[in-house]
């Protein structure tokens, strides 16, 4: 059954990205849980939570298909976006004591926002690694601030923090603070190299995968793990280490809704 939420405000973070704070009275949702998203007479997708607080669910919304479009050009403050959920197995919320990095890259930087609030009105503390393709395009900078204790930024022009990809600031980052799990989210080729970074090492890591969904209950198989069984909408979103090391072609290709390998 969809439940009706109020589009209560607007905000363009960047030239794709809108966040729209929404009016919510269901089930409350995890970090790293996720909503169908429909669209009546567009569509319907599976979009994660970026922070949930008495009534008010956040969704960002990076433009990308037919339904992020429609959303993008036609709805407005006062409108309605209507929601199953929330579905899935969010995040493990860090041990006490423990020294946690959340790495976002591009809108992966949504569902770790609701983390890192969740980690900080618990009375723990993290830190938080963004990854953008320039400084236009990041988004909840000061959000992340507020929360995390170390806020570090990666962009691929240097336009903003230092210069490159996450996956080499990551290196240098543990080899300094020397933490103990990490929580990931963004592009999976980007999580596939933090994943072969961090193998072996002894730290945890969670990572919140995407893929296409029909149903977002585990009737329709579309999002199937191969050659695991386990469905992402399900089983998932977030995935151990162990897991997603095992994934075949993780970071290079996932399934569409034919069933037929995708390259990422």
């Amino acid at each position: 059954m969809h439940l009706a939420a109020r589009i209560e405000s607007i905000i363009n973070v960047t030239s794709t990205t809108k966040v729209y704070r929404l009016g919510y009275r269901g089930p409350s949702p995890g970090p790293g849980q996720f909503f169908m998203v429909w669209i009546p007479r567009v569509g319907e997708i599976p979009l994660s939570t970026a922070d949930y607080e008495d009534g008010e669910l956040l969704l960002a919304i990076t433009r990308r298909g037919r339904v992020t479009g429609y959303i993008h050009e036609n709805l407005r403050v006062g409108d309605r976006i209507y929601l199953r959920g929330p579905y899935g197995k969010g995040f493990n919320l860090p041990r006490g004591g423990d020294k946690t990095l959340l790495v976002g890259g591009g809108a992966g930087a949504a569902p770790l926002l609701f983390l890192a609030e969740t980690i900080r009105e618990r009375g723990g503390r993290c830190d938080a690694l963004l990854g953008f393709r320039s400084g236009d395009e990041a988004f909840f900078l000061e959000e992340f601030k507020r929360s995390c204790g170390s806020l570090f930024l990666a962009t691929d022009d240097g336009s903003m923090g230092s210069r490159g990809a996450i996956p080499d600031v990551l290196r240098q980052i543990l080899g300094e603070r020397g933490y103990d799990a990490i929580y990931l989210c963004g592009p999976e080729p980007m999580m596939a190299e933090v994943a072969d970074l961090v193998r072996g090492t002894g730290l945890r890591l969670e990572a919140s995968l995407e893929r296409y969904m029909r149903c977002g209950v585990g009737i329709c198989g579309t999002c199937v793990l191969d050659p695991l069984g386990l469905r992402v909408c399900r089983d998932g979103p977030v995935f151990p280490l162990e897991v997603i090391v095992r994934i075949d072609g993780f970071g290079r290709w996932w399934r569409g809704f034919d069933s037929r390998k995708t390259p990422i």
